[in-house]
């Protein structure tokens, strides 16, 4: 199956994140996953059983659960993960460093020592 990536999330404290796909306009989910690779938006997935391939390349992660798109939803997951990164991806330099468990930001945002 097919899904563009249209927004990302990370939880930083979780060492996890989540990705808005879309199937269709009207078939939308949010993909809550683990691993050594981030969906991007403008990302396309292909799902199958049991890989994945992320614009033609096959991608390791786990995907922890798969839930229905809601804004309401989304909106949750925003305000619960405490990435500055999910805010503002242009950000230079990261003080949450203590709070995040990630080994390289997500975003590529320097950690400050």
């Amino acid at each position: 199956m097919r899904w563009n990536i249209t927004e990302m999330l990370v939880s930083p404290t979780t060492k996890t994140a989540f990705a808005l796909a879309h199937n269709t306009p009207e078939l939308a989910v949010i993909f809550w996953y683990k691993g050594n690779y981030f969906l991007r938006p403008d990302n396309i997935l292909h799902t199958y059983q049991e890989h994945f391939v992320v614009n033609g390349k096959t991608c390791d992660f786990n995907i922890i659960h798969t839930l229905p798109f809601y804004p309401s939803i989304w909106q949750t997951l925003k305000k619960g993960c405490h990435c500055p990164g999910n805010e503002d991806i242009s950000l230079r330099t990261c003080e949450h460093q203590k709070i995040c468990e990630f080994d390289l930001c997500p975003y590529g945002i320097k950690m400050i020592k």
